[in-house]
């Protein structure tokens, strides 16, 4: 009889011992499975939207809409 009941406790903390991955981990076994595609798409997705436009003086000689130039414009100079 007294080894019937060591097996039943020897099993039970068997049991209890094995931890799988997620548990030893600690994570939610209700979580999204990963794709490297989708992050992929997602950060490229927020890396568009995360920009202002930056407003810089219009040089000298270059028409607004419409409007002719006052000066002809400048030649670039070659080094």
């Amino acid at each position: 009889m007294q080894s019937f009941t060591q097996t039943r406790y020897d099993l039970h903390d068997q049991k209890i011992s094995q931890v799988n991955k997620e548990e030893e981990l600690g994570l939610a076994k209700n979580r999204k499975k990963f794709d490297i595609r989708e992050e992929y798409y997602r950060l490229n997705a927020a890396q568009d939207q995360d920009w202002e436009p930056k407003r810089i003086e219009r040089p000298k000689g270059l028409p607004e809409w419409g409007v002719p130039p006052t000066e002809p414009p400048s030649k670039p100079t070659s080094a």
